[in-house]
């Protein structure tokens, strides 16, 4: 009886709790695995921001365009990337009626005590949207540019000032459309000076790994891009 209740006993305290090799062992298998998932969590992350930033930017394409034949108005896409990690990008329409009558680019969404559209742009105060971290404006050593788009590789063209009339802004590029939803070249037609539709518009982003383009076509169809920062091809999105 005494014999059974010692090894009763010796068996009951081997079963406390770990020993510390199996906690190590169990450290060990851990860090393992977090060091092969990292790199894949990395490339996930970096892969959402940028393919995300490239959604965003095509429907401010398209939101422009409907915003351009709802008011029967012009409408741009303005991109800034006056300071790179920083970059930015928004949608304005033209307002005839301000500016004294001359008229000027309005953000959309951009509301004074409450009421939208009563005032032109206010660079540095107007909102804009921003791309993700690490992601800019550019290609990088992309190839040329996605089959039967742009004749070669390059941003639009850069904005007009924010009241029309000629004069550009550094550092920017932006798509306009007509009242019918046509991408435009940016030159005095926000004044009423016709303007033939382009086909050559598109914006460009990157991660130093991939490459994003948007592409709109002379009818106002915008289409997504992907490719390799310094080779392989470019495939619809």
């Amino acid at each position: 009886m005494r014999m059974n209740r010692k090894l009763h006993g010796t068996k009951k305290n081997r079963s406390k709790g770990f020993s510390m090799l199996e906690l190590l062992i169990v450290m060990l298998v851990s860090l393992i695995i977090a060091g092969l998932a990292i790199p894949s969590f990395n490339q996930v992350r970096r892969t959402l921001r940028i393919s995300g930033d490239a959604r965003d930017l095509n429907g401010a394409l398209n939101q422009a365009k409907l915003q351009a034949a709802a008011d029967f108005t012009r409408a741009r896409v303005y991109a800034d990337f006056t300071i790179p990690n920083s970059a930015s990008f928004h949608v304005e329409v033209w307002n005839k009626a301000l500016n004294g009558g001359n008229g000027c680019w309005q953000t959309v969404g951009d509301p004074i005590a409450g009421a939208p559209f009563v005032r032109c742009t206010v660079p540095g105060t107007s909102p804009v949207e921003t791309l993700s971290d690490q992601v800019i404006f550019g290609f990088g050593g992309a190839p040329g540019a996605p089959p039967n788009t742009q004749a070669g590789i390059g941003q639009a063209p850069a904005c007009q000032n924010i009241a029309g009339g000629g004069g550009t802004i550094a550092n920017t590029a932006c798509v306009v459309f007509n009242s019918r939803g046509m991408p435009i070249f940016p030159g005095r037609g926000e004044i009423g000076v016709a303007v033939a539709p382009t086909g050559n518009d598109a914006f460009y982003i990157t991660d130093n790994t991939v490459v994003y383009g948007m592409t709109v076509g002379p009818t106002g169809v915008s289409q997504v891009w992907q490719s390799g920062v310094n080779a392989g091809n470019w495939y619809h999105k």
